[in-house]
């Protein structure tokens, strides 16, 4: 498992943003995700296996094995999450 995790402090993700996730996640579709490692952009194509909280933080496991902290997602099928999420 690939685990992508920067030294800033989580910032929570809106509701609407979380419930898009997780609508994917419970139709079991694949998606499109890019992200942010260590300020650099990281694109990828994968379904949602699970969500998982650590250490306050909540994060996403993908079906190609990287882990990713949810406040840290820029965009969801090519759509900018700052539209949803209004703690960004």
């Amino acid at each position: 498992m690939e685990y992508y995790e920067t030294i800033n402090g989580y910032i929570r993700i809106s509701n609407e943003l979380y419930n898009e996730f997780e609508k994917i996640f419970n139709k079991k579709e694949e998606c499109h995700l890019t992200f942010l490692n260590n300020n650099n952009k990281v694109s990828i194509k994968s379904k949602i296996s699970k969500f998982l909280n650590i250490n306050g933080s909540e994060y996403m496991d993908t079906s190609v094995g990287t882990r990713i902290r949810l406040d840290k997602i820029i965009t969801l099928n090519g759509e900018n999450t700052k539209s949803l999420n209004h703690y960004a």
